[in-house]
């Protein structure tokens, strides 16, 4: 019985990164062929190893030996040895000489983003936007990101981040165009960024102080920030500013003089969304804009420029 040893690799990995036991089935194969003559058939090719290339596999079911499956999965001729097999005319080894490491498809998100910026085949739309006018898709997709963790939907949310995932590798190709930096550049940095501050991940620092690490990491990656309060966002809504500058006073050991609640007024947790209605409502009728009060509050409690 003639054996057929399937060779599966991956186009994500470097075509000659094959395994010991890929390179054993080709070495000692009688026959190597494929239909294309792809990165990983160049490789074999090159290692000395003869690839023939074929358009009808059929002289080569008859003699057996390593296939080397294209990028496409071959599926008419998988379908074909499935039925050999079946019929015990052949005996099918699957090999992987391959695979995608973990984030693999990243590659192909970034490859694809490149084609939309191609001069020769790309996308108009995608060559004539900049970061501003990108910036308002960020901030739809991370809402509706938001809306999907809501909903408890993991399909929906797959989606979601999806089209999140999209925006920064857009913004960081139109960063590359103008030579100022690329997507593995942003990655890099992320990755240097999560070491620096895990040290008791990436290191012998104490677990049980992981909030002083942080905190500790972040100041030095930031000398010039001498306020509490530098480095948020302005652009937050006023309600998630507030907690945020709260919280960055009470780090720095510096809480903020708060306003007492009046008399009486000390909601429970699950009275706090009926309160904060209640203020919402009182900020209203008397013909304030709740948003930019709280806002105004804030800048003037911590001490801010009202920017």
């Amino acid at each position: 019985m003639k054996t057929v040893v399937w060779l599966l690799t991956s186009p994500r990995v470097p075509a000659g990164l094959l395994t010991v036991e890929a390179w054993d089935a080709l070495h000692d194969a009688e026959a190597v062929a494929a239909f294309d003559d792809s990165p990983t058939a160049r490789a074999v090719r090159e290692a000395g190893i003869d690839v023939a290339l074929v358009e009808d596999a059929a002289s080569f079911l008859e003699e057996g030996g390593v296939w080397i499956v294209g990028e496409d999965g071959d599926e008419e001729l998988r379908e074909a040895l499935a039925e050999y097999v079946a019929g015990g005319e052949i005996e099918l080894e699957v090999v992987y000489g391959s695979w995608d490491p973990p984030g693999a498809r990243l590659l192909d998100l970034v490859s694809a983003v490149e084609q939309l910026h191609a001069d020769q085949g790309g996308c108009p739309w995608h060559r004539g936007q900049t970061h501003e006018s990108l910036a308002p898709f960020l901030m739809e997709e991370s809402y509706e990101v938001l809306d999907a963790i809501a909903a408890g939907d993991p399909g929906e949310l797959e989606e979601e981040l999806g089209d999140l995932l999209f925006q920064p590798v857009l913004h960081a190709r139109l960063a590359a165009g103008r030579g100022e930096f690329d997507i593995d550049d942003v990655a890099g940095a992320l990755v240097d960024k999560i070491i620096r501050r895990h040290p008791h991940v990436w290191g012998d620092a104490d677990p049980d102080e992981l909030y002083e690490h942080w905190h500790s990491a972040k100041a030095a990656e930031k000398p010039h920030r001498a306020h509490p309060a530098d480095g948020v966002s302005r652009r937050l809504p006023s309600m998630a500013f507030a907690s945020k500058v709260i919280d960055r006073f009470a780090d720095a050991g510096r809480p903020l003089d708060l306003p007492e609640l009046p008399d009486g007024a000390k909601p429970g947790a699950e009275d706090v969304g009926e309160f904060l209605l209640a203020a919402v409502a009182a900020a209203k009728a008397a013909g304030v804009d709740p948003e930019l009060a709280l806002r105004r509050a804030v800048v003037e409690k911590a001490g801010l420029d009202d920017t």
